[in-house]
């Protein structure tokens, strides 16, 4: 019977998914600004029309307006689509992997706040408090449920704890080590808090490969848009836009990552 249903589920996934890249994108939209995300309803960010339901239905929508305000016929931007999709596509695969478990209760706001605060520091190099903050505190919150920190148990809330303090503690460091040497700062306090977020859900082990990660990829990005596009090592680069995927990779992978890299180099245990 379950085998039976689950193409429906599947089907009321990405329906879900779908409505709440909606609301993701209002949360993308109104966080860096300070505005609520419950009132007003959306509007244009042009005309400052009110968008009505028939107008904002995802995806299908924006194909029949032809990507266009309904009232002044200003474009609307192609992400607002993409970010629906994205959040219909990611809780699918979500939905496939671990089905209605507890897995799947971690993953999903994890990864939907990764999805948040990547874009909100694309656009405005900010990492709004509402979602890193909250998110450490629900890190902590699920700790004991939460099966990507290690064995059932009491070390689940320890490891959560530790990642936190760790994650944090690591980039406040650099930040204010920086801060020193170069009398500039060089680590928003929005990605000390980010990292905590991180650090939360998916322990030491995920801080540490999410660093690993996000470094790299930082670094190969940031020496590319030297020819690319006139930039110096001096650019500031949002670093959450490296952080965040890096953190997706960290929660599902990175503790077998860190157990590989003991076993290849003989460290630990």
């Amino acid at each position: 019977m379950a085998a039976e249903l689950e193409p429906y589920a599947s089907i009321i996934v990405v329906l879900v998914g779908l409505t709440v890249g909606s609301f993701l994108n209002v949360c993308i939209h109104r966080l860096p600004l300070g505005e609520s995300i419950v009132t007003p309803r959306s509007r244009c960010p042009k005309c400052g029309a009110p968008v009505e339901w028939w107008q904002n239905v995802p995806l299908v929508s924006w194909v029949v307006l032809a990507g266009r305000c309904a009232s002044c016929r200003a474009p609307i931007g192609w992400r607002y689509p993409a970010v629906e999709a994205l959040t219909a596509v990611a809780l699918l695969v979500l939905w496939r992997a671990y089905g209605p478990s507890a897995a799947f209760a971690v993953a999903a706001p994890f990864t939907l706040a990764m999805i948040v605060l990547f874009f909100t520091d694309w656009d405005h190099h900010l990492l709004p408090d509402a979602v890193t903050l909250s998110g450490f505190v629900l890190g902590v919150a699920l700790a004991w449920w939460n099966p990507f920190l290690g064995p059932p148990g009491w070390r689940r809330l320890v490891a959560s704890m530790a990642g936190a303090a760790l994650g944090a503690g690591v980039l406040w460091a650099v930040g204010a080590l920086y801060k020193k040497v170069r009398g500039v700062e060089g680590m928003g306090f929005g990605d000390v808090k980010l990292l905590a977020l991180v650090g939360a859900f998916t322990g030491p082990a995920g801080v540490a490969a999410t660093l690993f990660f996000g470094s790299i990829v930082g670094a190969v990005v940031g020496l590319a848009l030297i020819p690319l596009r006139g930039k110096s090592l001096q650019t500031e680069l949002p670093f959450g836009c490296f952080l965040t995927p890096a953190a997706l990779v960290a929660l599902f992978w990175g503790r077998q990552a860190i157990a590989a890299y003991r076993a290849a180099f003989g460290v630990g245990p």
